[in-house]
């Protein structure tokens, strides 16, 4: 072999380690955590997100999913995405809230008005900045926004006035809004992560709980709860949670990709949720739940001082129920 021929294979075999490296390199694998079961709408938006951004980047791009929680309950998840545990976190705007009080508007009971306002205030431009400010407030940067159906309470017993909140030992998320909400209502709030819940409805721990209708099919309270009590004190939103300082290292055209594909999931599951949310109700009724309408304006007056107690997030709501 002529010491030309010899070279000119070593090069070959380099531009082919080259090459390789090129393409491990450009793959990449996203891990994204959530909480929620199969069947349950925000598992297969997941799903959907997924496959759309493998299908999208040409399978340079995966996303692994850790379900049920299975890597951890919200907070913790949420945690893992600044030490790189995870990349993406599916969970409501509100769930940030700990880090910064502006992003507990996402849970500001009766700003919302209806799916209309909803879909006005998170994709347009108010929505927009209010993403923009929690992201500079905490670090947190919101993808997309889908409408979770409205939160109403389920419990052990009948509850048809505000009266008969102050009765009832109510679990809440473990987020500031929402304790004060039912607190100013005169509730017994016991704040308690998603995974103990349901045990703790079977065992008497507390009354009810509040959360869509979707979480109360899913989480099969009808076993545990007859009655849903229709409050409907907030619509909130699920969105893609990145810490940013990381998502902003990686390529331009894989973050364009994450952006634009994760808006789109969360707008087909607005979609889809809008379609089966009184579905859910009848399918909820049928399982033996009734439905109990109450006096949404008595609720609403009832919390009005609570405007006071965060007046950093004062502004955002006066911008949100601007919205026309």
């Amino acid at each position: 072999m002529s010491a030309r021929t010899s070279g000119f294979k070593l090069l070959c075999s380099a531009l082919a380690l080259l090459g390789a490296a090129a393409t491990a390199q450009a793959q990449v694998t996203l891990k994204l955590a959530h909480i929620y079961p199969p069947g349950n709408i925000w598992y297969e938006t997941a799903e959907a997100y997924a496959k759309a951004v493998e299908a999208k980047s040409g399978g340079k791009v995966k996303i692994a999913i850790a379900p049920n929680g299975s890597t951890g309950d919200w907070p913790a998840s949420i945690e893992g995405l600044k030490i790189g545990t995870n990349d993406i976190v599916l969970q409501s705007v509100g769930t940030l809230d700990r880090y910064n009080v502006v992003a507990g508007v996402e849970a500001y009971p009766y700003l919302i008005r209806d799916l209309d306002h909803f879909r006005k205030v998170y994709y347009g431009p108010v929505g927009a900045e209010l993403f923009d400010e929690i992201a500079k407030k905490t670090s947190f940067r919101i993808v997309g926004a889908g409408y979770r159906g409205m939160r109403h309470m389920s419990s052990s017993k009948p509850l048809r006035t505000l009266a008969d909140v102050k009765s009832l030992k109510l679990r809440v998320p473990p987020l500031k809004i929402y304790r004060m909400t039912w607190d100013t209502l005169g509730a017994s709030t016991v704040p308690m992560g998603a995974a103990e819940l349901f045990t703790s409805l079977q065992q008497g721990v507390v009354d009810g709980q509040e959360n869509p209708l979707e979480v109360i099919e899913s989480m099969k309270f009808n076993e545990v709860q007859k009655y849903v009590v229709e409050t409907g004190h907030v619509s909130g939103a699920m969105t893609w949670i990145f810490h940013e300082p990381r998502l902003k290292r990686l390529p331009d055209d894989v973050q364009k990709l994450l952006k634009e594909e994760g808006d789109a999931a969360m707008l087909a599951a607005t979609e889809r949720m809008a379609k089966t949310e009184a579905d859910i109700k009848t399918r909820l009724t049928g399982k033996g739940m009734q439905f109990q309408a109450v006096d949404r304006g008595a609720f609403a007056a009832a919390l009005a001082p609570m405007s006071k107690e965060f007046p950093e997030m004062a502004p955002w709501v006066a911008k949100i129920q601007a919205v026309k």
